[in-house]
């Protein structure tokens, strides 16, 4: 058995147009609900083995956030190009990718929609969750002994929260 946790950045600052997409900082309210979601990780008892983000400047900051709450050192943090508006074969070629002899259980992604809430429901097979919001998050219990076995249906959706369903500290 393997889990998965997949998370979609905290919200963007939209405040600058002239910026590219891939380079847009998190807003107020992200640089709060991303460590936010971390404490709940923590309390939960949510340790991955890997992490990995898209490049974008919302993702990667919002992993780092959400690292630093989990005790997860930031240099560990592994930057994926590819998973910048990635989609299903995106996301399952890189899972796929992953080394299964360092022990590696728990895989976490900080990515964008509508690609991380495509693969949920494509791994799940379900439509459980409705709407994937800024740092939502979605702990999956995975069916397989090795990254490589990836594939739809595979899954089981353990948890799925908001930053609006997480109580006031």
């Amino acid at each position: 058995m393997k889990r998965l946790t997949l998370i979609r950045h905290a919200k963007s600052d939209w405040e600058y147009p002239e910026l590219d997409d891939h380079d847009r900082p998190l807003n107020k309210r992200g640089l709060e609900t991303a460590p936010k979601v971390g404490n709940y990780l923590m309390e939960n008892d949510v340790n991955p083995d890997i992490m990995l983000s898209s490049t974008a400047n919302r993702a990667i900051t919002t992993a780092k956030l959400i690292a630093k709450k989990l005790q997860f050192r930031q240099q560990k943090i592994q930057a994926v190009k590819d998973l910048y508006l990635a989609d299903i074969p995106d996301y399952e070629d890189i899972i796929r990718s992953l080394d299964d002899t360092a022990g590696n259980q728990h895989l976490m992604i900080v990515s964008h929609n509508p690609g991380t809430h495509e693969l949920v429901q494509h791994i799940t097979g379900g439509n459980e969750i409705n709407r994937f919001t800024t740092c939502a998050v979605a702990l999956i219990e995975l069916n397989i002994d090795y990254w490589g076995e990836i594939g739809p249906g595979c899954g089981k959706l353990l948890h799925f929260i908001t930053p609006k369903e997480i109580p006031a500290a």
